[in-house]
């Protein structure tokens, strides 16, 4: 039985394969695939310098995750270079607030003077807790997607950057005001 593309729209025998374009599974014939996997595998968190980590620092994915483009990390790198690979991880790592496990990262590259300034921001930067509207701005910032559960019925009720925060359980309308969702993101952040 023959198959057409969808993307070269040309027939071909045999079992359409799977590979990603535009960021979408889809399948194609052979000769599609070899090209749109090459250029899937230069464009995401696979080809990534961090991928052998497991999970994203920065954003907390998994990276094995097959549909992760690395358009939605500006840290993205295919850079083999420790050097390169370390201060990559020195900008997530500061900018998840691990100064200093970013300060140790700075000294292994024998910058003395950037491992005491980061380790200054330690104490320099009080912990104040974050409004509602800060802690937000930090999951749409990371891209992440916070599930949390009413505390009435258990259902299962999501805050990020294309979800608002629920008023009302949107099961057994009990108000979720008793929940201080700012402390909840903060947590988990």
């Amino acid at each position: 039985m023959k198959s057409t593309c969808p993307v070269c729209t040309r027939t071909y025998r045999g079992i359409a394969l799977s590979t990603v374009k535009g960021g979408n599974t889809v399948e194609v014939c052979p000769t599609c695939y070899k090209t749109l996997d090459a250029e899937y595998r230069k464009n995401s968190c696979i080809a990534c310098a961090f991928f052998q980590s497991g999970t994203c620092e920065l954003f907390g994915t998994d990276l094995d995750e097959p549909y992760v483009q690395n358009i939605k990390c500006n840290y993205y790198t295919t850079s083999r270079d420790p050097e390169t690979i370390a201060k990559v991880k020195i900008k997530k790592l500061e900018l998840a607030g691990r100064y200093e496990e970013a300060a140790k990262e700075y000294e292994t590259l024998g910058l003395k003077e950037k491992a005491a300034e980061t380790r200054r921001k330690i104490t320099e930067k009080p912990h104040h807790p974050m409004n509602l509207d800060e802690a937000i701005g930090q999951l749409i910032q990371r891209g992440q997607t916070l599930t949390y559960f009413c505390c009435h019925c258990g259902t299962p009720l999501k805050i990020g950057a294309k979800q608002e925060v629920q008023k009302s359980c949107t099961q057994c309308n009990y108000d979720l005001s008793a929940i201080d969702v700012a402390k909840l993101i903060s947590q988990h952040l």
